[in-house]
This record gives structure tokens, sequence and C-alpha cells, in this order.
């Protein structure tokens, strides 16, 4: 089993399939109509039966040899998700939970060649406190996105290669799917719009949904596409990135330097030192040109987490935790019990930090992490950066 979530809510899971008929797959061979994939996690009555296996939705083993799957997310995960070992704390067609009349909404993007499931303590975590979850697919940027009528679509890498190979290419790359990211966020607002009127028993969430308190939360690529949603769509009113940044930078300010009017969230694992010499080296620079590009994007960060509607940078500590720290995936790859508990701390502490944002950014609670000057373990920094005076 995932680790247990820590609120007091049982756990309903839905998939949901919904097509853009104004946008084209652009990755796609053909001009097809731009399709994704919602899985929604809410807070539901108690369930029975047995809860949803880990990965099940994506059919992996009907989709992929084993070690392509190894490959993937390595030897000793594959291993434990193919046994059918590891499960969820969710329950398919379980009635939404009557004590709660609505629940705020968060809309969850994956890392690059990620899959939502892989963020299943996170999701169930907050989805425990009375959070709905909408956890999107992101078609070609997914590892893997399957549909009902059996349409498989694996990470496309035949444009990601043909864009370049330097940083700068990658960068130009990853901004045009940001782009696409974006769109689907914003149009899964539209969908849910939609589903919150209708009253029927297949969708179980529906007109449960407060939609006035739309929150959007993404790691890595997904965390700059969440930023990027949240500067094009005022529905959305928090926004949280976990280790999302290209060049240091989780979002690109205006022109006339604002950066976004929503309570914003940089939660990330930098090695907060100055550069030496064999970093200069391996990049090809000097000491001196490095420490000036590394000042220069530093400083470039501070200014777009102060032009915000207020915002918080938290950094994890670098040497107790990786970049795929905010998933499940160290869990998964843990190789005895002595990492398996330092990955469960530092995964637990991540799960904190990110409720406590949405607590205090959608619910208007205190936050003894945001408010005080408690910090947890693996916690280097939190860092505040009051309201900016933000222009139409």
């Amino acid at each position: 089993m995932l680790p247990q979530p820590s609120g007091k809510f049982s756990i309903g899971f839905q998939r949901l399939e919904w097509t853009d008929s104004t946008r084209t797959a652009s990755l796609a061979s053909d001009t097809t109509i731009r399709k994704i994939v919602a899985d929604v996690w809410y807070p539901s009555e108690k369930p029975i039966g047995e809860p949803i296996p880990y990965l099940d939705t994506l059919a992996i083993k009907g989709a992929f040899r084993e070690k392509e799957l190894q490959s993937f997310i390595g030897k000793d995960a594959a291993d434990r998700l193919t046994s059918g070992a590891i499960l969820t704390h969710a329950y398919k067609s379980v009635m939404f939970n009557q004590q709660l009349q609505s629940a705020p909404v968060i809309i969850f993007s994956h890392g690059m060649s990620m899959v939502p499931q892989l963020y299943s303590t996170q999701i169930e975590d907050l989805v425990s406190h009375g959070y709905v979850l909408v956890a999107l697919s992101h078609p070609h940027d997914a590892w893997l996105v399957s549909f009902t009528d059996g349409t498989q679509i694996p990470f496309e890498t035949k444009e990601r290669n043909a864009a370049g190979e330097t940083e700068v290419q990658h960068i130009a790359y990853e901004n045009k799917r940001i782009e696409v990211w974006a769109a689907d966020i914003r149009f899964a607002i539209d969908q849910l719009k939609i589903i919150n009127t209708i009253k029927t028993d297949s969708i179980r969430f529906a007109g449960h949904l407060d939609l006035s308190r739309v929150g959007a939360l993404g790691h890595s690529a997904g965390g700059r596409a969440a930023a990027r949603a949240c500067q094009l769509d005022d529905r959305i009113k928090s926004c949280a990135d976990l280790d999302g940044v290209a060049m240091m930078q989780p979002f690109y300010l205006r022109s006339d330097g604002v950066g976004m009017k929503q309570p914003f969230l940089m939660f990330e694992r930098v090695r907060n030192i100055a550069p030496d010499e064999s970093d200069a080296a391996s990049m090809g620079m000097t000491l001196p040109e490095l420490t000036t590009l590394v000042n220069r994007l530093r400083h470039d960060k501070k200014t777009a987490l102060a032009a915000t509607g207020g915002s918080y940078h938290v950094l994890l500590n670098f040497d107790n935790s990786s970049h795929m720290s905010f998933s499940d995936l160290p869990l998964l790859q843990a190789k005895n019990e002595a990492a398996c508990v330092i990955v469960r701390q530092v995964l637990q502490v991540t799960c904190r930090y990110t409720r406590e944002f949405f607590n205090k950014t959608l619910r208007q609670m205190c936050s003894t992490l945001y408010d005080g000057n408690k910090k947890l373990n693996y916690i280097d920094q939190v860092q505040n950066y009051p309201k900016t005076r933000v222009k139409k």
C-alpha cells in the first residue's frame, strides 16, 4: 500500500475522457482533435470492496514489454507494480461524501514523460482533506495515455529529438508544450463547469465542485504549465509549482513586469550555494562567467516571485531528496527499509507544505508552516514574498 493519507475523508475515483473540438493534437501524425484523460479523485462515503490497483488504468501489461516498464521506473518498482502488490486508497463508483456540500478543486499536471498515478500519494493526501483532484494526462507528453476505445498514445520522441540537443533548444520545445498543457488545464475547467450542472449518478462528484475555489498544481514541466495557466485564467485562484523551472524561472513575466495576480508556491529542490570551478568547467565557462549567470538567474527568479499575488519559496533539502521526491517514484524504487523510511518522511513533508499552501490560499485557513516560524525536517528555507500590486 501507499502511505496512509493524513486526512479523514475516504477517496473515490473516476476516469473521464474529454475531446476539445477547438484544437488539434499538434504532435499527432494527422489532424486528430485534441483529447485528454482526466482522473478524478474525490472525497467519498465509506467505501466497500477492494481499492483500485496502482497504475491499473494504464493497462501497462498490454501496452509495454517488461523491459520497457523497467526502463521507465526501474526493475524493483516494475516488479512491485506488475505483481499487483501495490494498491491505492481509492475506490471506484463510491458516492461523494455527504458531509461536504462542495469541495475546492485542484487540477494537477504530471511531469514530462510521467503519468498522474505516480503522484498518488500527493493526490490522495489532498483528497483526504476534502479536495477534489483532477489529474490530467497530456497525450504525447505522458509516458502513456490510454483511451477506452483502445487508442494508446505513448511519449513522443521524434519531434523532441528534432528540436535540437542544446538546453536552449530543449527549453524552446518545452515552452511550446507548456502552452498546450495550459490550454488543457483551462479546457478542464470548462468541462468541470458543465459537469457540475448535471445531476446524475454516473458522475459521482457532479454538483459538488466549488469552482469558485480552483487551484492548479504540477510537478516539473507540469508545475510550469500550472503557472502558465494561472497567468492566462483568472478562474484559477491559487497555483503551486513543484520543482518546475527553466533556467531557474518558474514562469516568464509579462512585458510590463507582471507575473500573475494569484498566490503562488515555488516548492523546489535546488543546491542553493555558489558555483565552483568544477561546475564552470562542466558547462564550458569560466567561474566568473558562471557566477555572473547564476546571480542574474537568481535575481530574475526573485523578481518573478515578487510579481505575484503573494508567493512562497520553499526549498527542499538537496542531499536528502531528488527531483522525483515530489512523486511516488523514490518510494517505489527504495532498495531497503532504511531508504524507504527517509523517502516516506520527505514525501510526507512535501505533502504537508503543498496541502497547507492550498488550505491557506483556497480556504483562508491559518497555517503553522506559512504563518509562523515553524519549519519541518528536510526543509532548508521558507521565504515569503508579499502580494504585489498587480496591474490589470
